[in-house]
């Protein structure tokens, strides 16, 4: 038997790889990390599956081989038997929660499916998974040693029971552990009969207390039930009232979306009734907004303010002249010039006045002397006294002229002195100079009058023209039915505004209601509160809204007291059940303490007979087919050593040794005191002599060996490699996995006597 093909589709780092074998040897080298132990799992993958179970902390396989980049493992191999060719395919996919393993073998002869293989290791080699890794599996991480284990223990172990963990020895001890387990011979009290007595004992008092507990227990339930019936009539009552309570709200929302709609309503009249008035007052196409009203209005306050500046300066002044005031005496200070020119005037004459007195006394005076000096000395004198006297007289005549003006001035004003003629002028003047700003004032008047007259008159046309924009005429343009046309105007439009006013005040109360319920119903929608209305099966008085809350309430205070009630009887009813079980309960325990009795009783007799029986068998065995054992691993220890081990030793207790000749004398010791190396070498042979003796099939299995000879020197290596190709032979397979490239030269080595092929992974 020999694997022909090797094909890889997703395996650990491995994908699509195919790699093609032969009977005989197959050297499969390849560097470090170069996937020749994964390829060497994979070819047990594909017959025995991936474990998921972890050992020793180790990764499980599944987890270390499914593939990285697929999350799967699949491949087949094509192995060669004398039943014929047959393609194994295996592939582990993702399934839910895990993998699914499909697993399909097909005969190569008619390309058939061979049906109900669950385990294709099993169905060709014959043998478990645990006898194939133990025998025809072999790697260097596995040393001479199973699972701390000595050679000579996994020998027994697997010789008896393909189990490294269990030996006759081991078997033979469990079972009197057990046995004493059950019933220990010097009767103790420590086994499992005579605690089960003693459990039964203390049941049968249990049973008694528990029979009385349980009669309160069932008070208490009873007690329970009739709570917990009215907590489930509180609710229903609970649940009817919180559905009529939910009905009145929403008929009261309900009652709301009909009063909203009203308000909608008369909305929607009040301002149609709006519009109506507007459209009735509108003429020629216009209607008189707020700033025409406010245009008429201003047009007639100006008119009548016009009116008053009108009336105001046709008014007759009653402007009356001081009786003492004179036009003549008024013509006379003109002619002077003014009180001033007057007062200067006489200021003048009466210092000439005086003047020429003076100058005319001087001169009469001089000229006297002069005659008197001319009568006395000299007679020229009279010229002088003549011109002097001349002079005065002029003089005088001006005093008399000066005087006589004084007068006149006083005369013209009929002053009898100077401060009559004063306060004559001043009052004079004073008079005419109010009859000049009465004068003045009167033309003042007189403009503004022409001047309010005409813009009335203007201001009239304006309003005229005002007034024709609504339609309306004014037929006299006279202030009177200016003044009423535009008064029965303004009130036209006052009660136009007046009547609009009203339709906004009803609007604005109106909107502000509408608004307010638009608010209140904003969260909710009529539809689905009519829908929901109509799915509540119960009725509700409005008016009662009142008593079923107060219900309500009550009913949810005694809902609180009810499961306070339950609550305190549920305590006690844990309290009880926590003194003792059930009384069925303990009967069934009794019973199955009983059963168990009887049970042991019938196990601690087969365990004394097993005993006995499994020291006979395994005597027996290891008499029959330790010396078989022996033969085989002696060989192939002999022919791996040159012929310096001769034969492996296998005694009764399964106890490994190993003979050797050293001078000529022959020599037996224990297999622990080789070498690793030589210890490989035991071990190797021990395995192939063990996968011979498990071969159910009459076939020999292939054999890997996965860097199985690393520790071996060069001349062992070379006897291994022939005890492989040995083994090999009659169309039997040895593959090795090697990173070194001394497997491959020494195969080249002893080619002629072997079929061989070397291939690089």
């Amino acid at each position: 038997m020999y694997i022909e093909n090797i094909k890889i589709g997703n395996f650990g780092k491995l994908s699509c790889k195919e790699i093609e074998l032969t009977s005989g040897v197959n050297v499969l080298e390849g560097r470090n990390e170069a996937g020749k132990t994964t390829i060497s799992e994979f070819i047990k993958f594909v017959f025995y599956g991936l474990s998921n179970k972890t050992t020793d902390g180790e990764m499980s396989e599944r987890k270390r081989y499914i593939s990285w980049n697929t999350n799967d493992a699949s491949g087949s191999i094509v192995l060669n038997t004398e039943k014929g060719r047959f393609r194994i395919e295996r592939s582990m996919v993702p399934h839910g929660a895990g993998y699914k393993d499909n697993i399909t073998v097909v005969d190569l002869s008619n390309n058939s499916v061979v049906e109900n293989i669950k385990n294709p290791g099993e169905y060709f080699f014959g043998i478990p998974e645990d006898v194939f890794t133990r025998t025809v599996y072999i790697r260097q991480a596995d040393g001479a040693y199973f699972n701390g284990e000595t050679i000579g223990q996994a020998v027994e172990n697997i010789f008896y029971s393909a189990d490294e963990s269990v030996n006759t020895d081991k078997a033979l001890k469990k079972i009197d552990d057990a046995r004493v387990m059950i019933k220990h011979k010097k009767n103790t009290g420590r086994g499992l009969i005579d605690q089960l007595d003693k459990e039964e004992e203390e049941l049968t008092q249990r049973l008694v207390e528990a029979r009385g507990v349980n009669e309160q227990i069932l008070q208490t339930e009873n007690s329970l039930r009739i709570a917990v019936q009215s907590i489930e009539k509180n609710k229903n009552e609970c649940e009817k009232m919180t559905k009529q309570l939910r009905l009145a709200e929403i008929l009261r929302l309900l009652e709301k979306f009909d009063e909203k709609k009203k308000y909608e309503t008369n909305i929607e009249k009040t301002e149609f009734i709006k519009k109506e008035i507007i459209k009735e007052t509108t003429r020629q196409g216009f209607f008189p907004d707020e700033s025409y009203k406010q245009k008429l209005e201003n047009a007639k306050n100006e008119l009548v303010y016009l009116k008053k500046d009108v009336d105001k300066y046709s008014e007759e002044d009653s402007f009356t002249t001081s009786p003492a005031y004179s036009k003549e005496l008024a013509e006379k200070i003109r002619e002077y010039g003014s009180r001033l020119e007057i007062k200067d005037y006489l200021s003048k004459l009466k210092s000439k006045k005086k003047n020429m007195l003076t100058i005319s006394l001087t001169m009469i005076l001089g000229a006297l002397v002069c005659g008197i000096l001319g009568i006395l000395l000299l007679p020229i004198l009279f010229v002088g006294s003549a011109l002097l006297g001349a002079v005065g007289i002029v003089c005088f005549v001006q005093f008399i002229a000066s005087s006589s003006g004084v007068k006149k001035v006083l005369n013209d004003f009929s002053a009898r002195n100077e401060k009559e003629l004063f306060d004559i002028v001043s009052k004079t003047e004073e008079y005419e100079k109010d009859e000049r700003r009465n004068n003045e004032l009167m033309l003042y008047k007189e403009q503004n009058k022409l001047q309010a007259q005409k813009k009335m008159e203007e201001q009239i046309g304006f309003i005229g023209a005002a007034l024709s924009e609504w339609g309306v005429s004014t037929q006299d343009r006279n202030y009177s039915s200016v003044l009423e046309c535009i008064d029965n105007t303004l009130s036209s439009i006052a009660e136009i505004y007046e009547n609009i006013e009203k339709c906004d005040k009803d609007l604005g109360k109106n909107q502000a209601v509408l608004d307010m319920l638009e608010l209140q119903l904003e969260k909710y929608d009529e539809k689905s509160l009519r829908d929901e209305c109509s799915t509540i099966d119960v009725s509700v008085d409005l008016e009662k809204t009142d008593e079923i809350k107060k219900y309500l309430d009550f009913s949810l205070r005694a809902k609180e007291s009810l499961l306070d009630k339950v609550t305190e009887l549920e305590r006690t009813l844990a309290t009880l059940k926590a003194k003792t079980d059930k009384p069925s309960d303990i009967e069934s325990r009794l019973k199955i303490v009983k059963e168990r009795t009887h049970e042991l009783n019938m196990k601690h007799s087969a365990y004394v007979m097993a005993y006995e029986k499994l020291q006979e068998a395994g005597t027996s065995l290891r008499s029959k087919l330790a010396p078989g054992l022996s033969l085989s691993a002696g060989k192939f220890m002999g022919s791996l050593t040159s012929g310096k081990y001769k034969d492996i030793g296998v005694s009764d207790k399964l106890r490994m040794t190993y003979s050797f000749e050293e001078n000529g004398s022959d020599y037996t010791k224990e297999i622990e005191s080789l070498s690793s190396g030589t210890k490989d070498i035991a071990y190797i042979s021990l395995r192939l002599a063990l996968a011979e003796l498990f071969c159910k099939t009459g076939e020999r299995l292939p054999v890997i060996f996965d860097e199985a000879f690393a520790r071996v020197d060069d001349v062992r290596l070379r006897n291994m490699l022939v005890i492989a190709s040995e083994y090999a032979n009659n169309n039997s397979q040895s593959i090795v996995f090697t990173s070194h490239s001394r497997e491959s030269m020494m195969i080249k080595e002893i080619g002629e006597q072997t079929d061989f092929k070397c291939l690089e992974v």
